[in-house]
């Protein structure tokens, strides 16, 4: 089976269009096997304890065992129904989180701090079809229950929102955090898809096992926020149908005599950068 054809087995459904839409964010449960899932918390234990013991093209997230979610179908298959067909990775990270540790911020995006006009956060949905700026990946490589800590947390319909987010609304621990808010519950190897616009926080992790994720931004292949963090050997090291993920942010080359589209294909057939 192709990528297109994989792809298209992992379309998104007229379910999780709706969910998406209607909350900022939607979960796809275990897309990865147990050996994957074991081999990416092994590259991120390292990164962060052990960095020295990897090679060097696997000193960074979305390379080695982690390449695997670049264009993972399960991931493609929502993140190109939202944003485009020609969309690129412009930001990753991963997190092993020990308990007492938080991402350090309140919740942010949503309401006004969204400019929902911005084509980098926007949100809109026309006839049906959903046109989001960037999208958030969150690959869960720890077992999440949204009674016990949950994973990440939303204030569900913010990324539609026009008014400012009252300031008691965004305290993000569980002893502050208001009733509006939610997270989720899925296995390890699930994937959690919101867009940026939708208010979102990482709250102190409470539990005794380690919270580990991977976190990746998804854009329209001719936005750009984010200045990629993902060193260049370990880019290089990828086969060309993962590079073509990185590619410069441009769409159409009107100096040349036929118009040179961007696009994943021609990427990967022409064999050059430019």
């Amino acid at each position: 089976m192709g990528d297109s054809d994989q792809q298209a087995a992992y379309a998104i459904t007229d379910k999780e269009r709706f969910l998406f839409d209607l909350n900022g964010f939607v979960v796809r449960p275990g897309i990865l096997e147990a050996d994957e899932i074991a081999a990416i918390r092994d590259q991120i234990y390292r990164l962060r304890y052990d960095c020295d013991s990897l090679p060097a093209a696997e000193r960074a997230i979305l390379g080695g065992s982690s390449s695997v979610l670049i264009n993972h179908p399960a991931v493609l298959g929502i993140v190109k129904s939202v944003i485009n067909s020609e969309v690129r990775i412009e930001h990753s990270y991963s997190v092993w989180r020990e308990r007492g540790e938080s991402h350090e911020a309140p919740f942010h995006r949503g309401g006004t701090q969204s400019i929902q006009a911005d084509p980098i956060f926007g949100y809109r949905c026309d006839n049906g079809r959903i046109y989001a700026g960037m999208v958030r990946v969150v690959i869960e490589l720890t077992d999440i229950d949204e009674t016990n800590g949950g994973g990440t947390w939303f204030i569900p319909g913010s990324h539609k929102a026009n008014c400012e987010i009252p300031s008691d609304f965004l305290e993000p621990d569980q002893a502050t955090r208001m009733p509006y808010a939610r997270s989720y519950s899925c296995p390890a190897g699930s994937a959690v898809f919101f867009t940026e616009n939708v208010s979102h926080a990482g709250p102190t992790w409470e539990r005794h096992e380690p919270r580990v994720a991977v976190l990746s931004a998804y854009s329209h292949l001719a936005t750009h926020w984010h200045k990629l963090n993902i060193p260049p050997a370990v880019i290089a090291a990828l086969p060309r149908e993962k590079q073509a993920y990185f590619r410069d942010t441009w769409s159409h080359d009107f100096s040349e005599r036929p118009v040179i589209e961007n696009s994943y294909e021609r990427f990967v057939a022409d064999g050059s950068d430019n």
